[in-house]
């Protein structure tokens, strides 16, 4: 299973993700996010060997471009209320893109709309913000998911989710996200706890 550890802002974290066996890194481009990218020590263009995402939210076109340029992201994460025109707007410009879904009790009614202009669909707890809510939904509501896109399953997942995760017999979960279960404060990870979770997941 593939591991994403979202909201780095800081070097010493990224340094311990780029010699660790996770996948990708997310890196978040919202002001209004406790783990915003401009307010870490990460601003110079990002080096990394680990596949990159940044994270936008409802942002204009023209600056997550401008921002995917810059810092050579790999992937695109809409976590906002992106329409399909929107998405598939940046496919064309030859983006790869996550598209991000709040789930509660069921999966949302609009993916199929979405299945052409998107690489993976993300799931996240619904919450009062856009994601790092730091808490779990159903995950049994996944056994309804009958699209053919792979999916990433994010909110709340923590150290002690690692047994439960293995146990998942979802056809199409391609990864897992982790973010704010794993940080001593807002946009600072805890290095021990990712080194234990990517360990024990990758085995």
């Amino acid at each position: 299973m593939k591991i994403k550890v979202c909201g780095i802002r800081n070097q010493d974290n990224l340094t311990f993700l780029n010699a660790s066996e996770v996948d990708f890194i997310g890196f978040i481009f919202y002001n209004k996010s406790k783990r915003n990218f401009d307010d870490g020590d990460l601003n110079q263009t990002i080096k990394s060997n680990k596949l990159k995402v940044g994270v936008f939210v409802n942002e204009r076109i023209e600056k997550v471009e401008n921002l995917a340029k810059r810092h050579h992201l790999d992937y695109l994460q809409l976590h906002g209320d992106e329409s399909p025109a929107y998405c598939q707007e940046l496919k064309e410009k030859g983006f790869k893109i996550f598209k991000a879904f709040s789930v509660h009790d069921e999966l949302p009614t609009d993916l199929k709309s979405y299945e052409s202009v998107v690489d993976y669909f993300l799931f996240d707890t619904k919450g009062a913000a856009y994601g790092g809510n730091g808490t779990q939904f159903d995950w049994s509501v996944l056994k309804q998911y009958k699209l053919s896109r792979p999916f990433i399953l994010s909110g709340g997942i923590g150290l002690e989710d690692v047994a439960a995760l293995k146990k998942l017999h979802l056809p199409k979960l391609f990864a897992v996200d982790v973010n704010s279960r794993f940080e001593e404060s807002p946009g600072q990870k805890d290095e021990k706890a990712l080194k234990e979770f990517i360990e024990e997941l990758k085995q």
